[in-house]
């Protein structure tokens, strides 16, 4: 299932925080060994603030596979603070209507090509509609220039904001790599791409604060 948490109720949800915190750390320090502000094997930065927003993907055990950090742009941005050169097309990188993702992580626990399509699609998803439901406009990202395709593939709205650019010494340094970045609208024709990507009918519903918005199969979707 899906849970949303807001930054606020980190000491509410514990346990949560805390798998979603050294997940984070496995995948991007340890594995990817990306130079990243760390205490005790948990990965946290200046944007895990009160504003956040998180999707957990969780699975039947309660263990955290999944994960999508949002924030609103006009006080947390990747972009604007330390990537605006990504940005060629000269649109606006802070904004009140405008939400920046950050740390996606999906690791189904079946690893198959199916299973990943179902659950990039269970919780992009569920972040598009709390964006749709919010009347957000924008959901904007830094990516792996790579990783294009897939985003394209996705949904063909995925609009390009600029052309790659080696990120911490280039692909051939540890840690480094090439990135760009990248917008979505918030509109009904996106969500409704992402899901039939993931092979789901409708789309499922959130509710406030701790919030269950997605399920393991179609068949299961609230609708």
């Amino acid at each position: 299932m899906i849970i949303v948490l807001n930054g606020r109720d980190r000491g509410k949800w514990v346990d949560y925080f805390d798998q979603h915190f050294r997940l984070r750390y496995d995948v991007f320090v340890k594995r990817r060994r990306w130079a990243l502000p760390c205490v005790d094997g948990r990965e946290i930065d200046q944007y895990d603030t009160d504003d956040a927003i998180y999707f957990l993907d969780v699975n039947d055990d309660g263990v955290v596979r999944g994960s999508i950090r949002i924030a609103p742009s006009q006080t947390c941005s990747l972009l604007a603070d330390y990537f605006p050169h990504l940005v060629e097309t000269g649109d606006a990188l802070r904004a009140p209507d405008i939400y920046e993702c950050t740390r996606y992580i999906v690791m189904p626990d079946r690893r198959s090509r199916d299973e990943n399509r179902i659950a990039k699609a269970r919780i992009i998803g569920a972040m598009l509609e709390w964006s749709l439901r919010r009347k957000l406009s924008f959901l904007q990202t830094v990516i792996e220039t790579a990783t294009l395709p897939s985003y394209l593939e996705l949904t063909p709205q995925t609009i390009p904001l600029g052309l790659s650019h080696a990120y911490g010494g280039g692909r051939r340094t540890t840690g480094g790599g090439e990135c760009m970045a990248i917008r979505w609208p918030v509109t009904l024709q996106v969500l409704e791409d992402v899901r039939a990507y993931g092979g789901f009918d409708g789309y499922a519903q959130t509710v406030p604060a701790f919030e269950r918005i997605g399920a393991r199969a179609p068949s299961e979707l609230l609708h």
